[in-house]
């Protein structure tokens, strides 16, 4: 038993990669050829990432993103492990997520959505301080747990937010 629980986490670890890597934007389908020959209206620019208070779906969205990042990165000598809270918090939080999911995919489009997903990745794997960075993670993690999935939607923003604070420098 004390043998599968390593395998386990790098199974889990492996899958949370190849997760990642494919959300990278590599394979988007080619655009459809306009039809018409005006010029297509372009969306408005969003603000850049983080610059702006993350609501709703896109707040526990990204939270889940940087938990997944601090699942991935937060082993070894002097980071908090966050795999097994992240964990609990896939399975606690199930409906949640997946709703979260699609109402992204649809308010972005799915080619603009594994983009944001791109720079939401890197963001949180660009950290200042590894260690203060998994012990955010860590805590947020535990928090989210300790919710129901109403509390944790509403609570999201302002976890989101402690976890990105966790990014900058000391």
């Amino acid at each position: 038993m004390q043998r599968d629980i390593p395998a386990a986490i790098a199974a889990a670890g492996l899958a949370g990669a190849s997760l990642m890597l494919g959300s990278c934007g590599l394979f988007d389908r080619p655009a459809k050829p306009a039809v018409a020959s005006r010029p297509a209206a372009r969306p408005a620019p969003r603000p850049a990432l983080f610059e702006r208070r993350a609501e709703g779906s896109e707040a526990i969205w990204g939270l889940r993103a940087g938990l997944n990042v601090a699942a991935l990165s937060c082993r070894g000598r002097g980071r908090q492990p966050v795999a097994p809270a992240y964990a609990r918090m896939l399975t606690r939080h199930r409906g949640l997520l997946a709703t979260a999911y699609r109402e992204e995919q649809g308010r972005q489009g799915l080619g603009a959505f594994d983009r944001q997903q791109t720079r939401v990745y890197n963001t949180f794997a660009n950290q200042a301080s590894p260690a203060r960075f998994c012990q955010a993670a860590s805590t947020v993690a535990q928090r989210a747990n300790a919710l129901d999935s109403t509390q944790f939607a509403s609570a999201a923003p302002h976890m989101l937010g402690e976890l990105k604070a966790s990014l900058r420098r000391p």
